[in-house]
């Protein structure tokens, strides 16, 4: 009989500054985290990128500044929730450096014990979430980025990528050189360097692919190893994998299930009768494509075995067998 193993979660934190490395998170997210869930599906296994900096090229400088204060407030909180593993992303700039009576509050409510002053929020972020760390520090890689041609990059560019382009940002160069020493020396085994290059035309980052396999790499090597244990070892019958199919879909698709109580109050009170001889015997939903067909029948698939009834369920088309009637 084969065991049916629970799902895992495990999460990977992003850490970097804001718009320098924007083409580096998109990547992450387009291409190196959707390998990383393909091979983790065979394992019962979730992952769940977190990045508190995705979408903030999109706002003002304001905006930017109070997100910046609440990556801050959240950082801390979330890695000592989930434990992830984190990507730490560096290129040329030290970041944002708030006000000192911001950050001093800040301090203050997230429980900052050492002095702020002067400090960006990435260093902040990094010193308290990771540094301070033992078991992060374990569980943490870091990417430096080399320099990009500056030279040949409009000033206003070369200045929001580097803070040795930046005449307002001179002291920010000193203190990166710094943290960065920093890292290399906590972190001897965990930094990697790797180049990029820029695109005139499009103005922006691109030549990616050898460090997003970099990546995909070192975040793998520890994955395996952390979710081997979950692989399923007993011999596979079609049956068998067909029931892991079955849970896939009900698994990917019941996810975030929101909304909907009175279809999903109507579905379960139809497969959980109290006088089966007065009751409705079947059901049907319809509606176009994307309307949450799957998702409504995947939820009421889990409530009803959190109940313990006995379910038997049949989704037609996620895989070659399932539409085969003798089977």
């Amino acid at each position: 009989m084969t065991i049916i193993a629970a799902w895992h979660t495990r999460p990977i934190f992003i850490t970097s500054t804001f718009r320098d490395m924007h083409a580096e998170r998109d990547y992450l997210r387009t291409h190196v985290f959707l390998e990383l869930e393909e091979r983790l599906k065979a394992r019962r296994t979730h992952l769940e990128p977190i990045d508190l900096r995705w979408g903030v090229e999109t706002v003002t400088t304001e905006e930017e500044q109070d997100k910046e204060m609440l990556v801050l407030k959240v950082c801390l909180a979330e890695v000592d929730r989930s434990r992830p593993f984190l990507i730490g992303l560096i290129g040329d700039r030290y970041g944002w450096i708030p006000p000192e009576e911001r950050m001093a509050a800040a301090a203050q409510e997230a429980g900052f014990k050492q002095p702020v002053a002067g400090r960006s929020v990435t260093d902040l972020e990094i010193n308290f979430g990771v540094l301070d760390s033992p078991e992060q520090k374990q569980r943490s890689f870091f990417y430096f980025r080399e320099p990009l041609p500056y030279d040949e990059m409009p000033l206003q560019l070369a200045a929001e990528y580097s803070d040795a382009h930046n005449p307002k940002s001179k002291e920010g160069a000193e203190k990166l050189l710094k943290l960065k020493q920093q890292i290399e020396t906590d972190l001897p085994d965990r930094v990697r360097h790797y180049k990029a290059s820029w695109d005139s035309t499009r103005n922006e980052v691109t030549g990616l692919e050898a460090w997003g396999q970099q990546v995909l790499e070192d975040l793998w090597q520890e994955l395996d190893r952390e979710t081997r244990r979950f692989v399923d070892l007993a011999e596979v019958t079609w049956q068998s994998q067909e029931r892991f199919s079955l849970e896939q879909f009900i698994e990917d698709r019941a996810q975030g299930f929101v909304g909907r109580k009175e279809s999903l109050k109507q579905a379960l009170e139809l497969a959980t009768p109290t006088d089966s001889h007065q009751h409705e015997w079947g059901m049907g939903i319809t509606g176009k494509p994307g309307t949450g067909k799957s998702a409504l029948f995947s939820e009421t698939y889990r409530q009803l075995n959190t109940q313990g009834v006995l379910v038997l369920a049949h989704a037609a088309g996620i895989s070659p067998a399932s539409t085969q009637v003798d089977k």
